[in-house]
């Protein structure tokens, strides 16, 4: 099972990066320092349940949406954009290939 982190970092990234937000836009949008959203990328630091919420109304996207277990869980309702679904899909077609 993994980590409730790990799956946050992973989704966090994956919606940022389907939005085209770099990690400063997105620490602009959410009232956050640029340092602090890096910082969580790449596990050095936990966000609080507050900043979490910041990260979610700056991505216009439910809380909950951070912590889906896979892509294969998103319900089809979450995915906003042709941009979102192309880069889920990617991934899911990838980890076939690597099994």
């Amino acid at each position: 099972m993994r980590l409730a982190k790990e799956i946050f970092i992973e989704n966090l990234k994956a919606i940022r990066t389907a939005r085209g937000l770099s990690q400063i836009k997105l620490s602009e949008l959410a009232d956050l320092s640029p340092s602090i959203i890096g910082d969580i990328e790449v596990g050095r630091r936990n966000p609080t349940l507050t900043t979490i919420e910041k990260i979610a109304l700056a991505l216009d996207i439910p809380v909950q949406q951070l912590f889906y277990d896979s892509e294969a869980d998103y319900p089809l309702s979450a995915i906003e954009s042709r941009e979102e679904l192309r880069s889920i899909l990617h991934k899911l077609v990838d980890k076939a290939i690597d099994g």
